[in-house]
């Protein structure tokens, strides 16, 4: 298991131009089942872009490896409703319940590097299995109600 606070600001390389193509600069995670669905990125001179998760070659101590840049999305071009939109970005959201209850802010995340399954989210108040979650959007992050 991997937390996403470990993973941000690394670099990712592309195996068939052997050249870094940008950072880690947040994730995306999609519902259901519950996954990390992709990265965006932050590139050099050419804005930001998109990673989805089955783009990932692997995720070593200092590096993500993709098969080619050339599978890279402008993150400005990525429809809303896609599972690597902005909007699905957890982090810094608040976390509540179907039920309305704000269980703090979500912090990190805690994945498998080998599938994406989101073990657990943490928030300033809470850990919550990732199994819990039902949806995410622009303004938070819903889970189920234990």
């Amino acid at each position: 298991m991997m937390l996403f606070s470990d993973v941000r600001s690394r670099s990712v390389i592309s195996v068939s131009g052997a050249e870094t193509v940008g950072t880690i600069a947040a994730c995306t995670i999609a519902a259901s089942p519950s996954r990390v669905a992709g990265f965006r990125l932050k590139t050099r001179g050419m804005g930001g872009h998109v990673l989805p998760w089955d783009d990932v070659l692997a995720m070593g101590n200092d590096a993500v490896t993709i098969r080619s840049a050339e599978n890279l999305q402008a993150g400005k071009d990525v429809d809303s409703a896609d599972p690597v939109h902005k909007s699905r970005e957890p982090l810094g959201k608040p976390l509540l319940t179907e039920n309305g209850e704000v269980l703090g802010t979500v912090i990190d995340i805690d994945f498998d590097e080998r599938t994406g399954r989101i073990s657990r989210l943490i928030s300033t108040e809470a850990e919550i299995r990732g199994d819990q979650i039902l949806g995410t959007g622009t303004f938070a992050l819903v889970v189920g109600a234990d």
